[in-house]
């Protein structure tokens, strides 16, 4: 972090001094668009262990690094985990434990349930983000467990046995699947933990060498059903999602499905609060056919090696400022809710996660700096408002929190230096300043000195190839 005179000379430097006008932006929070419930990652695959020094990670730097997750006054204050509800017998490698190991032997068998209050590390990964704040835990199957599959294997895809056109020796394992997920549900409950958001499928288009189930859009219809009916059966009050489609093309074209009315009225999205896609195949740039929210829930760099340091080079997959366009266009153009970066923190060579733990070493990318730029001042429950910008180089998002705080994410693309006029328009409260946060090759979401604010509107200036959030402060 900068020290006081090298903030004050960044500051001088960017917004002391007097500029001929490069652009205009104009905010307009009578214009709302969708709410938002905010910004977070995963730490499934025994990546949660990661952080509580499976690699030699000190127990200082475990508090540091659940801090710079988790906590919005210390870090970037993210509200979503995304948990993996395993469907293993072991934890070899970096396998996840299924509550259901073995199987009962049939589907109307006793099951044999057992819960070791680990869930390999996401549950005391869970209660330490909790502590921080964190509002939503998602959990997400990636597979049913190998027995109640066509493939009698978590992996390699399959389908569940006995969902349209998919049968099994061993029967119809559909009911069975529910129970099992709401059973994972009822252990995190009655540990203290609730799990706010389920999901039971993830990138069900891709056969891969770790755990992963097929569905089509008609399949996974007819389950969203099973499992809302178990759930109201049960009392349990939750956010039921689907489907995790491993790009935002394929998700859409899943949703059809979930849209069919079924004899008794009603289709599988009247069961949904929630529909969910990633952005490998294809990225969220636009809305998808759903009256529902929708959650960006996955994404990261697969194939480049770690680049913490680098905010903008050539645009490569793995830079904060392609993060931060990422994360904008979602928003702006894909109406999302929420983005869920891949992992968190890990120790790895490469680019999957934002944080690495390298011995006992933290090392946050310009990946998440970016995202912090958003989470830390976009808080659950604020609604996105119209912001435009006179320079296509110069974009623009803009949000409305509950207490009335105003957070302006401006993303200079360009090679120099662009002055702004800020306008903000009619606001629900007087806003006396504005409070600059920039990240770029040089700096790491630094906060700098506070901007007046006269008439609604104020004039600054952002650095070349950065994002800069400007965040109101009111009477």
């Amino acid at each position: 972090m900068l020290n006081k005179a090298a903030v004050a000379a960044l500051t001088t430097a960017l917004f002391s001094r007097a500029y001929a006008i490069d652009a205009e932006i104009k905010v307009d929070l009578q214009t709302r668009y969708q709410s938002v419930d905010g910004f977070g990652c995963s730490q499934a695959f025994q990546r949660a262990e990661d952080i509580f020094g499976k690699y030699g990670l000190s127990p200082k730097n475990q508090s540091y690094v659940l801090d710079l997750m988790y906590s919005e006054e210390r870090g970037a204050g993210f509200t979503i985990l995304r948990n993996g509800i395993g469907s293993s017998n072991s934890s070899i490698s970096n396998f996840m434990n299924s509550i259901e190991p073995f199987s009962p032997g049939s589907p109307t068998s006793k099951p044999n349930y057992t819960w070791d209050h680990y869930n390999s590390g996401q549950f005391p990964l869970s209660q330490q983000a909790r502590a921080r704040g964190l509002p939503y835990i998602y959990a997400d199957a990636w597979s049913a467990p190998g027995y109640m599959k066509t493939n009698q294997d978590e992996n390699w895809g399959g389908f569940l046995c006995g969902i349209e056109d998919e049968t099994c020796p061993s029967g119809d394992w559909r009911q069975a699947y529910a129970n099992y997920l709401v059973q994972y549900i009822k252990f995190y409950a009655e540990s203290g933990v609730p799990v706010t958001h389920l999901g039971f499928l993830n990138e069900p288009q891709e056969v891969v060498s770790y755990a992963s189930m097929g569905s089509n859009g008609t399949q996974a219809a007819e389950f969203v059903k099973i499992l809302g009916q178990t759930l109201e059966r049960e009392g349990i009050d939750i956010e039921l999602t689907c489907c995790d489609g491993v790009g935002w093309s394929e998700q859409e074209a899943m949703i059809p499905g979930l849209q069919v009315v079924g004899s008794d009225g009603k289709s599988a999205e009247d069961y949904l609060s929630v529909v969910t896609g990633h952005g490998y195949s294809s990225a969220p740039t636009f809305p998808l056919s759903t009256k529902r929210r929708t959650w960006l829930t996955e994404w990261t760099d697969l194939s480049g090696a770690f680049t913490p340091y680098t905010f903008f080079a050539d645009g490569g997959a793995g830079e904060g400022m392609t993060w931060a366009n990422n994360i904008q266009t979602a928003f702006v153009n894909a109406n999302v809710s929420a983005f869920i970066y891949w992992i968190g923190a890990e120790n790895s060579t490469t680019n999957s996660g934002m944080i690495n733990l390298i011995n006992d070493e933290v090392i946050p990318s310009k990946r998440f700096w970016s995202m912090a730029s958003f989470s830390k001042f976009v808080r659950p429950h604020a609604q996105r408002v119209k912001a435009t910008s006179s320079d296509a180089s110069v974009t623009v998002s803009a949000f409305e929190n509950t207490n009335g705080v105003v957070a302006i994410q401006v993303i200079n693309n360009g090679t120099s230096a662009t002055s702004l006029t800020i306008d903000l328009g009619q606001t629900h409260k007087k806003v006396k300043t504005v409070v600059p946060w920039v990240t770029s090759n040089d700096y790491d979401l630094e906060e700098l000195t506070k901007i007046d604010v006269k008439q609604n509107s104020f004039v600054t200036s952002v650095p070349a190839r950065s994002l800069t959030s400007f965040v109101t402060e009111c009477d």
